[in-house]
Protein backbone atom coordinates (compact mmCIF):
# COMPACT_ATOMS: atom_id res chain seq x y z
CA UNK A 1 0.00 0.00 0.00
CA UNK A 2 1.21 3.55 -0.60
CA UNK A 3 2.80 5.26 2.39
CA UNK A 4 1.06 8.04 4.31
CA UNK A 5 3.12 10.79 2.65
CA UNK A 6 2.15 9.48 -0.80
CA UNK A 7 -1.57 9.37 0.04
CA UNK A 8 -1.95 12.47 2.23
CA UNK A 9 1.16 14.55 1.52
CA UNK A 10 4.41 15.08 3.37
CA UNK A 11 3.03 17.68 5.80
CA UNK A 12 0.25 15.35 6.97
CA UNK A 13 2.68 12.43 7.25
CA UNK A 14 4.97 14.47 9.52
CA UNK A 15 1.99 15.45 11.68
CA UNK A 16 0.93 11.78 11.89
CA UNK A 17 4.42 10.89 13.12
CA UNK A 18 4.28 13.68 15.69
CA UNK A 19 0.86 12.49 16.88
CA UNK A 20 1.99 8.86 17.17
CA UNK A 21 5.05 9.83 19.20
CA UNK A 22 2.93 11.94 21.53
CA UNK A 23 0.41 9.10 21.82
CA UNK A 24 3.20 6.78 22.97
CA UNK A 25 3.86 9.09 25.93
CA UNK A 26 0.15 9.15 26.75
CA UNK A 27 0.10 5.35 26.78
CA UNK A 28 3.11 5.30 29.11
CA UNK A 29 1.45 7.69 31.57
CA UNK A 30 -1.34 5.11 31.91
CA UNK A 31 1.08 2.22 32.35
CA UNK A 32 1.23 1.21 35.98
CA UNK A 33 4.65 1.26 37.58
CA UNK A 34 6.22 -2.15 37.92
CA UNK A 35 7.88 -3.41 41.06
CA UNK A 36 11.36 -2.35 39.87
CA UNK A 37 10.61 0.53 37.48
CA UNK A 38 8.51 3.66 37.83
CA UNK A 39 6.32 5.31 35.21
CA UNK A 40 9.02 7.98 35.11
CA UNK A 41 11.57 5.30 34.11
CA UNK A 42 9.33 4.22 31.20
CA UNK A 43 8.83 7.80 30.00
CA UNK A 44 12.53 8.57 30.33
CA UNK A 45 13.42 5.48 28.29
CA UNK A 46 11.14 6.49 25.42
CA UNK A 47 12.07 10.19 25.56
CA UNK A 48 15.79 9.44 25.38
CA UNK A 49 15.26 7.08 22.44
CA UNK A 50 13.25 9.66 20.50
CA UNK A 51 15.65 12.51 21.28
CA UNK A 52 18.23 14.36 19.24
CA UNK A 53 20.83 12.00 20.70
CA UNK A 54 19.19 8.96 19.13
CA UNK A 55 16.30 8.74 16.62
CA UNK A 56 16.13 12.39 15.61
CA UNK A 57 19.90 12.83 15.64
CA UNK A 58 20.39 9.60 13.70
CA UNK A 59 17.93 10.71 11.06
CA UNK A 60 19.74 14.06 10.74
CA UNK A 61 23.06 12.23 10.29
CA UNK A 62 21.41 9.95 7.71
CA UNK A 63 20.02 12.87 5.69
CA UNK A 64 23.30 14.76 5.87
CA UNK A 65 25.11 11.65 4.63
CA UNK A 66 23.19 11.49 1.34
CA UNK A 67 25.47 12.23 -1.60
CA UNK A 68 28.58 11.81 0.56
CA UNK A 69 30.98 8.90 0.96
CA UNK A 70 30.63 7.68 4.53
CA UNK A 71 32.83 5.24 6.41
CA UNK A 72 31.64 2.06 8.08
CA UNK A 73 31.98 3.77 11.46
CA UNK A 74 29.75 6.60 10.18
CA UNK A 75 27.11 4.04 9.20
CA UNK A 76 27.37 2.31 12.56
CA UNK A 77 26.81 5.64 14.37
CA UNK A 78 23.76 6.39 12.23
CA UNK A 79 22.18 2.98 12.72
CA UNK A 80 23.03 2.80 16.42
CA UNK A 81 21.00 5.99 16.80
CA UNK A 82 18.13 4.77 14.62
CA UNK A 83 17.36 1.07 14.09
CA UNK A 84 19.39 -0.25 17.02
CA UNK A 85 18.00 2.38 19.40
CA UNK A 86 14.42 1.66 18.37
CA UNK A 87 14.75 -2.12 18.79
CA UNK A 88 16.64 -1.73 22.05
CA UNK A 89 14.03 0.59 23.54
CA UNK A 90 11.22 -1.79 22.56
CA UNK A 91 12.98 -4.68 24.27
CA UNK A 92 13.91 -2.66 27.33
CA UNK A 93 10.41 -1.25 27.83
CA UNK A 94 8.88 -4.72 27.59
CA UNK A 95 11.43 -6.11 30.04
CA UNK A 96 10.92 -3.20 32.42
CA UNK A 97 7.17 -3.81 32.57
CA UNK A 98 7.98 -7.43 33.49
CA UNK A 99 10.37 -6.36 36.30
CA UNK A 100 13.47 -7.70 34.58
CA UNK A 101 16.53 -7.61 36.82
CA UNK A 102 19.50 -5.49 35.74
CA UNK A 103 21.43 -8.45 34.28
CA UNK A 104 18.53 -9.38 31.99
CA UNK A 105 17.96 -5.75 31.02
CA UNK A 106 21.64 -5.46 30.10
CA UNK A 107 21.44 -8.66 28.03
CA UNK A 108 18.40 -7.37 26.13
CA UNK A 109 20.15 -4.03 25.57
CA UNK A 110 23.14 -5.80 23.97
CA UNK A 111 20.80 -8.03 21.97
CA UNK A 112 18.78 -5.08 20.66
CA UNK A 113 21.90 -3.13 19.73
CA UNK A 114 23.46 -5.99 17.74
CA UNK A 115 20.15 -7.06 16.19
CA UNK A 116 19.34 -3.50 15.14
CA UNK A 117 22.67 -3.17 13.36
CA UNK A 118 22.26 -6.62 11.75
CA UNK A 119 18.75 -5.65 10.60
CA UNK A 120 20.13 -2.57 8.87
CA UNK A 121 22.96 -4.45 7.16
CA UNK A 122 20.41 -6.99 5.87
CA UNK A 123 18.10 -4.19 4.75
CA UNK A 124 20.96 -2.61 2.79
CA UNK A 125 21.76 -5.98 1.17
CA UNK A 126 18.14 -6.54 0.17
CA UNK A 127 17.95 -3.06 -1.35
CA UNK A 128 20.56 -4.09 -3.94
CA UNK A 129 19.69 -7.78 -4.39
CA UNK A 130 15.88 -7.87 -4.52
CA UNK A 131 13.25 -6.42 -6.82
CA UNK A 132 10.63 -3.86 -5.89
CA UNK A 133 7.99 -6.58 -6.18
CA UNK A 134 9.76 -8.87 -3.72
CA UNK A 135 10.63 -6.08 -1.27
CA UNK A 136 7.24 -4.40 -1.31
CA UNK A 137 9.08 -1.06 -1.49
CA UNK A 138 11.23 0.63 -4.09
CA UNK A 139 14.43 -1.35 -4.65
CA UNK A 140 17.62 0.58 -5.35
CA UNK A 141 16.32 3.63 -3.51
CA UNK A 142 19.55 4.07 -1.54
CA UNK A 143 21.69 4.16 -4.67
CA UNK A 144 19.30 6.62 -6.31
CA UNK A 145 19.90 9.18 -3.55
CA UNK A 146 23.62 8.35 -3.39
CA UNK A 147 23.32 6.97 0.10
CA UNK A 148 26.23 5.09 1.62
CA UNK A 149 25.26 1.55 2.59
CA UNK A 150 27.05 -1.50 3.91
CA UNK A 151 27.29 -3.09 0.42
CA UNK A 152 28.59 0.16 -1.09
CA UNK A 153 31.30 0.38 1.59
CA UNK A 154 32.12 -3.26 2.36
CA UNK A 155 30.91 -5.08 -0.74
CA UNK A 156 28.10 -7.62 -0.84
CA UNK A 157 29.89 -10.68 0.55
CA UNK A 158 31.57 -8.81 3.40
CA UNK A 159 28.17 -7.26 4.22
CA UNK A 160 26.62 -10.73 4.44
CA UNK A 161 29.44 -11.78 6.79
CA UNK A 162 28.89 -8.66 8.91
CA UNK A 163 25.15 -9.40 9.16
CA UNK A 164 25.91 -12.97 10.28
CA UNK A 165 28.51 -11.73 12.80
CA UNK A 166 26.10 -9.19 14.30
CA UNK A 167 23.28 -11.76 14.44
CA UNK A 168 25.55 -14.17 16.31
CA UNK A 169 26.58 -11.38 18.69
CA UNK A 170 22.89 -10.68 19.32
CA UNK A 171 22.18 -14.33 20.10
CA UNK A 172 25.27 -14.61 22.32
CA UNK A 173 24.06 -11.61 24.33
CA UNK A 174 20.98 -13.60 25.33
CA UNK A 175 22.96 -16.16 27.35
CA UNK A 176 21.87 -14.76 30.76
CA UNK A 177 18.22 -15.36 29.82
CA UNK A 178 18.69 -19.10 29.25
CA UNK A 179 15.73 -20.92 27.71
CA UNK A 180 13.53 -17.84 28.05
CA UNK A 181 15.33 -16.34 25.05
CA UNK A 182 14.42 -19.03 22.50
CA UNK A 183 11.79 -16.89 20.77
CA UNK A 184 14.19 -13.94 20.50
CA UNK A 185 16.82 -16.23 18.95
CA UNK A 186 14.23 -17.41 16.43
CA UNK A 187 13.48 -13.80 15.50
CA UNK A 188 17.20 -13.07 15.02
CA UNK A 189 17.60 -16.13 12.78
CA UNK A 190 14.50 -15.20 10.81
CA UNK A 191 15.73 -11.66 10.20
CA UNK A 192 19.11 -12.92 8.98
CA UNK A 193 17.44 -15.27 6.49
CA UNK A 194 14.71 -12.89 5.28
CA UNK A 195 14.51 -11.96 1.60
CA UNK A 196 12.08 -9.06 1.78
Amino acid sequence: MPTCHKVYGEGMAVLCGDALLTEAFIVLTHTPASQCYSTRDFISELAETGSSKKLIGGQVMDLEGEGRKLTQSDLVRIHEAKTAALLTASLRLGAMTANAPAEQLDALTCFGHALGLAFQVIDDILDVTQSTEVLGKTAGKDEAVEKSTYPSILGLEASRQEAARLTQAAMDALHPLGGNASRLKEIAEYLLARNS
